[in-house]
């Protein structure tokens, strides 16, 4: 039987690689994709590739660094660091994964309240 912690290798693949087809090779057809900057969970593989790829936009990617990981199951909770200009931000990744080896659930977690500070003074 698959286990989260036998499947993260891919998803740190995906993170050090600039091939799209890596992160369309592990993303479920039936993905959902859940943030709090979109507020109701996104479903399916185009729509849950397209807001990782723009998280990856939003985020330093060079400054970005994953600081703890637990693995239960078919789960995976990892917490991350990174800068949004320059506002440093923390947050979690909680990746549920399929029978297949796939990503079928995608949550990000992150800290806003600095960001709306920032934002509210301008």
């Amino acid at each position: 039987m698959k286990e989260a912690k036998n499947l993260i290798d891919k998803w740190h693949e995906v993170l050090g690689s600039d091939d799209p087809k890596l992160l369309e090779n592990i993303i479920s057809e039936d993905a959902v994709f859940s943030s709090p900057v979109v507020f109701t969970p996104m479903e399916g593989k185009n729509i849950t590739m397209m807001y990782l790829h723009a998280a990856g936009q939003s985020f330093n990617m060079e400054k970005f660094k994953y600081t703890k990981e637990i693995h239960d199951g078919m789960n995976s909770v990892l917490e991350f660091e990174t800068y949004i200009d320059d506002i440093s931000v923390n947050g979690v990744d909680i990746i549920e994964w399929n029978e297949d080896g796939k990503i079928c659930n995608f949550k990000v977690m992150i800290s806003l309240l600095k960001l709306f500070k920032k934002f509210k003074k301008k």
